[in-house]
């Protein structure tokens, strides 16, 4: 290998000594670039053709901090009306709006798993399922199951405060909790919000096998397909009369979200260039999309309201609402580095807020009215302690394998 090195370096120093034309250095260089000697590239794809919107970081983030409000302040107007802020349904609404920010999420993962998809058809020809399924998994599964083995090990620790049915640790490791929530809610364990990862692992699961033998056009009819099938089936859950959890955390009533990310991926190159007045509007029309939502529409009795269908209907439409708004932005409020920095570790920050809390309202219990919001900026902080510990030290070093089977590198580590 060093001889190699001489070697290249002498004829170098030749070439520019003498002057050669590029016509010689385009002929000698592939001979020396050929060498068997020579090591393959550690990943697939030239780091030039990363594939990387900075803004949907931050997106990323800010769809974490709506779900992580949600979990943390009071869903029930009284404790707004005991803090004498006005409008108190107003503020029960926004506080619930929150958990709209997994919809995003979900509208999120299917524009970008897309655009990444046909990218790489684009500059190889093909869709390579079997790479795409092994780096799904050094992205998904390392802390994925490290928080559920933790669960277990809480659940045997301390069985009254953190209960893990052995039924729902088979949800988990099948990746089908969110279909056996109903019969299980309310899950106090730290792996409650890993339903989400479930329903994203089934989208994974059929959408690149499916996009990989469609054409643009078709890919535009199977989303279009997949968003009617979906509405359809959430009214049929509704006169069907069973219970509200199968509404909500059925996958059919989140397929909504991602067939409009779908959607925004397959038209990304024919969207219209947006200004920051109309980026302004969707924004802020699809958070107040979310907010009369929860305000109006959303109802958890036993059996769910057709208004509870409309209501996941709206907050799709918001959801994509937003991340149209948002793409291709360059404000600061999203591209900036801290921000960017916590949208890095969003999955981190949602695999692991519940245990942040956990440790919080342990340290402080029984708190009541404003010191509950100290006790919740607490949880925040052992939250982003534990996400950032995690990114390095657990996500880091598969996310560096990952991009060793790489055809289009995406967000670098």
């Amino acid at each position: 290998m060093r001889w190699v090195q001489r070697r290249v370096s002498r004829i170098s120093a030749r070439i520019q000594y003498s002057g050669t034309t590029p016509q010689v250095t385009r002929r000698l260089l592939p001979l020396f670039l050929s060498s068997s000697t020579i090591a393959a590239p550690s990943s697939l794809a030239p780091p030039s053709a990363r594939f990387y919107r900075p803004e949907l970081d931050g997106l990323r983030f800010y769809a974490f901090a709506g779900v992580f409000v949600c979990h943390t302040l009071p869903l029930d107007d009284a404790s707004y009306r005991a803090l004498h802020l006005p409008a108190p349904w107003l503020w029960l609404a926004v506080v619930r709006a929150g958990m709209s920010g997994v919809d995003l999420f979900f509208a999120l993962s299917a524009f970008l798993i897309t655009s990444l998809l046909l990218k790489e058809r684009r500059e190889t020809g093909r869709v390579s399922l079997r790479l795409f399924y092994l780096r799904r998994i050094l992205r998904i599964w390392p802390l994925y199951f490290l928080v559920v083995a933790l669960g277990i090990v809480l659940a045997h620790a301390v069985p009254n405060r953190q209960p893990l049915p052995w039924r729902l640790v088979a949800g988990y490791l099948m990746f089908v909790s969110n279909w056996m929530y109903p019969f299980f809610v309310p899950v106090r364990s730290i792996c409650a919000p890993l339903w989400t990862v479930s329903i994203e692992e089934q989208f994974y699961l059929l959408w690149p096998a499916l996009l990989k033998v469609l054409q643009r056009r078709g890919i535009v009819v199977a989303a279009l397909t997949t968003f009617v099938l979906a509405t359809l089936s959430q009214v049929g859950i509704v006169l069907a009369g069973v219970g509200w959890g199968y509404l909500y955390y059925g996958s059919a009533s989140r397929a909504t979200s991602f067939a409009l990310g779908i959607l925004l991926a397959s038209g990304a190159d024919h969207l219209p260039k947006l200004t920051s007045g109309f980026r302004f509007m969707l924004v802020a029309g699809g958070i107040g999309g979310w907010v009369f939502a929860a305000a109006r529409l959303t109802d958890q009795p036993d059996a769910p309201g057709m208004q509870l269908a409309l209501a996941r209907l709206i907050i799709s439409f918001a959801s994509a609402a937003i991340l149209y708004g948002c793409l291709y932005s360059s404000n600061n409020l999203l591209r900036g580095s801290a921000v960017v920095r916590l949208g890095k570790i969003s999955y981190g920050l949602y695999l692991w807020h519940f245990t942040g809390l956990l440790i919080a309202f342990n340290l402080f219990p029984l708190v009541h009215g404003w010191q509950r919001l100290g006790t919740t900026a607490l949880g925040f902080v052992m939250t982003l302690f534990l996400a950032s510990a995690s990114y390095r030290w657990v996500e880091s070093p598969f996310l560096r394998l990952k991009d060793r089977f790489t055809t289009v590198l995406s967000r670098p580590v």
